[in-house]
């Protein structure tokens, strides 16, 4: 066979990017073999993607365009064994799923990635450098600390091979081989009910997928199938997240027939009596009118709320997260924060859009006022009504953040449940 290298820098280090180029240029051109290299272009970073995510797309994007560029057939990247055992034990730190534990497949793209050195140690790596005479040169960004897997290798790898188990890289590498073959029979599985889903609607089109259908599956399918739907209707590389899905959960197991969500990646989610409707969105947060009070120019949105669970606002870029309290607070009043009396509230809980009509019993009120009213006392223009968040029951507005807040489910001494609702 033929071998290319490619080489991407990634210009954030500098010099030290410069050299590494250099030094893959040398070498291909000492042991006699073409190089593909190419560069990040500077400012190209999108909003809400981090560093690390930005570079490992473009790294591989450029891989995929010298592939084609040259005519190979398979993309050899380096990954090791310690690299395998690292990503395993980080995405067990962060909570991941299935995927996440399965770590870096040996095997990508329909067999267009291949990793041959996924099972070899970096030492066994090195000891073959010296013995055939090679050099090598290390990456200074490997060792700074800023940066979880770095952490991981330099004080949490040691300290579980030292107090735990001599052989964790071993170990965790059996460990994401078996949830590997796992994740590939649910990953199955979940196409084909989403393909039995699509029969019959069309691609890149909104998909509408019966409840009692989603509800009858095991929870491991559910997740996966809600998982590749987001993907697959996503006009981006959505980041959809646990709490992402069990949204969409609670929204199908929930009572109101017609609330809706927004995910990331520009999906709208919206129930539609026995149906879950998963869709484009017209522009990545934003959501259709409905509901508005007149003269509120905005566009609606509407979470039913799950406790504990966070609710995101995506075209308004903010969570609010609820969870049930042991105790009563001792401070009960604050800008972004607000305590209920569970027990007073008449579930199902909503944040929602500021709908006409809508009425609040402020503090220290028996009756209740319009919000309209409450907005023009607190002198809210009429083009931010509409964007503003409230938390409402099956009767009324419970929770304006920053403006007002009900008296009906205010805590007192006879309060037992407490619901904590923060803006985070």
């Amino acid at each position: 066979f033929t071998l290319t290298a490619a080489h991407f820098n990634h210009k954030t280090r500098a010099a030290e990017s410069n050299r590494d180029e250099a030094f893959v240029r040398n070498f291909c051109k000492f042991i006699g073999i073409a190089v593909v290299c190419g560069s990040l272009k500077e400012g190209t970073r999108p909003r809400g993607l981090s560093t690390e995510d930005f570079l490992r797309r473009s790294r591989y994007g450029f891989f995929e365009k010298a592939r084609r560029k040259v005519g190979a057939d398979r993309i050899a990247l380096g990954h090791h064994q310690g690299d395998q055992a690292e990503t395993v034990l980080m995405n067990v730190i962060r909570g991941a799923g299935l995927a996440g534990i399965s770590g870096i497949p040996p095997v990508r793209n329909a067999g267009t990635i291949i990793r041959p050195l996924i099972d070899c140690t970096r030492r066994e790596i090195v000891d073959y450098l010296a013995a055939e005479g090679l050099s090598f040169v290390d990456d200074s960004s490997n060792t700074d600390e800023r940066f979880l897997r770095n952490r991981i290798r330099a004080h949490l790898m040691p300290e579980l091979e030292k107090s735990y188990n001599p052989a964790i890289h071993e170990a965790l590498c059996r460990l994401a081989n078996v949830f590997r073959v796992d994740n590939d029979y649910i990953t199955r599985e979940a196409q084909l009910r989403l393909a039995h889903w699509r029969n019959g609607q069309l691609q890149n089109k909104p998909l509408e997928v019966p409840i009692a259908e989603i509800k009858d599956l095991h929870p491991a399918l559910q997740r996966r199938a809600i998982l590749d739907i987001a993907r697959e209707i996503s006009a981006a590389d959505a980041a959809i997240g646990f709490e992402h899905v069990q949204a969409v959960l609670a929204l199908a197991g929930g009572t109101n027939p017609g609330g809706s969500l927004d995910l990331p990646g520009g999906i709208l989610v919206r129930r539609k009596y026995g149906l879950l409707e998963f869709r484009r969105a017209a522009r990545p947060g934003g959501r259709p009118r409905s509901g508005v009070a007149p003269g509120d120019a905005t566009e609606a949105f509407s979470h039913e709320v799950s406790i504990p669970g966070t609710v995101r606002i995506a075209g308004l870029g903010i969570s609010i997260r609820f969870r049930e309290l042991r105790r009563v607070p001792s401070v009960l009043s604050a800008q972004r924060r607000a305590y209920l009396d569970m027990d007073r509230i008449s579930f199902p809980l909503f944040v929602r859009s500021v709908s006409a009509g809508d009425r609040i019993q402020p503090l220290g009120m028996k009756g209740t006022r319009k919000l309209k009213s409450v907005f023009i006392d607190e002198k809210i223009p009429r083009e931010q009504r509409g964007t503003t968040p409230v938390l409402a029951d099956a009767i009324s507005v419970l929770w304006v953040p920053g403006v007002r807040f009900s008296e009906r489910v205010r805590v007192g001494k006879g309060t037992k449940r407490v619901l904590s609702a923060e803006i985070v």
